[in-house]
């Protein structure tokens, strides 16, 4: 399972999908416009469902 999207400043919700399995895989420079922060990046991340399958 992949999210395309999480953006890097959430670092409650990054917590989040890693305690749940979840890997950063890639990095999108700048690829989000946060209202306080300017452009920040977002992460790419996946979750293997079939076992031997991670990333």
């Amino acid at each position: 399972m992949q999210f395309n999207l999480v953006v890097s400043s959430n670092t409650a919700g990054i917590r989040c999908w890693q305690k749940n399995g979840f890997e950063i895989v890639g990095i999108l420079p700048e690829a989000f416009q946060h209202r306080q922060l300017g452009d920040v990046d977002a992460l790419v991340m996946f979750k293997g469902l079939v076992e031997g399958l991670g990333a």
